[in-house]
């Protein structure tokens, strides 16, 4: 599927070229499972490629997802939620889903900073921190933050890589494996934290 999409928006042109970027961004955020950062990557290598400014290949990803993240957070304020929760859940996994709630319940707007950095749940979180109650305003503003750090990586790699749709996929899939890394140190360096605390408190 990436493959077949990849020559379509090859066929773009320089006119719609940011603005199927946004799409990109959009479409990757509400479904996680679609191929759009590989996509967005190679896209910004072909941007660059036909001397599209910089933030004209930046700026797409950001309101693209935004427009999506600020979906998601209906979703999760919804009167409906039980059923728009199960569609969620299909679409990225009840794991994820849970996974989400445990940690905002801990760790909330650090956890929505960094979020776009935390692979197989960052849509998910939004959609957690909205059910519980936190504001709009924080939601989105902790969320920008994150996603205007992750499309600017995403355009910087690009850019170096160029319009190569191996070299984006070959890029994430090291990515993924060492934020996956760096999550799951975190988490043990915080439980080993929270074990030295509970001792002392024991004492």
């Amino acid at each position: 599927m990436t493959e077949a999409v990849w020559q379509f928006f090859q066929g773009v042109s320089t006119t719609w070229h940011s603005v199927f970027m946004g799409l990109l961004a959009f479409i990757e955020t509400l479904f996680p499972p679609f191929p759009g950062d590989i996509l967005y990557i190679a896209m910004s290598g072909l941007g660059a490629a036909r001397n599209i400014p910089v933030v004209l290949l930046w700026i797409p990803g950001f309101l693209g997802c935004m427009v999506a993240t600020l979906l998601l957070y209906r979703v999760g304020t919804s009167s409906k939620l039980e059923k728009l929760e199960s569609l969620v859940v299909r679409t990225s996994g009840k794991d994820g889903w849970d996974r989400s709630k445990r940690l905002l319940a801990r760790h909330g707007a650090w956890l929505l900073v960094f979020s776009r950095f935390i692979p197989g749940i960052r849509s998910l979180l939004v959609v957690a921190a909205a059910s519980s109650g936190m504001k709009k305003s924080a939601v989105l503003g902790f969320t920008a933050s994150s996603v205007v750090l992750w499309y600017g990586l995403m355009v910087t790699a690009g850019t170096i890589l160029g319009a190569e749709l191996n070299s984006a996929s070959e890029f994430m899939s090291d990515l993924t494996a060492v934020l996956l890394i760096t999550v799951l140190a975190a988490v043990a360096a915080g439980g080993a934290v929270f074990l030295v605390r509970l001792k002392r408190q024991k004492k």
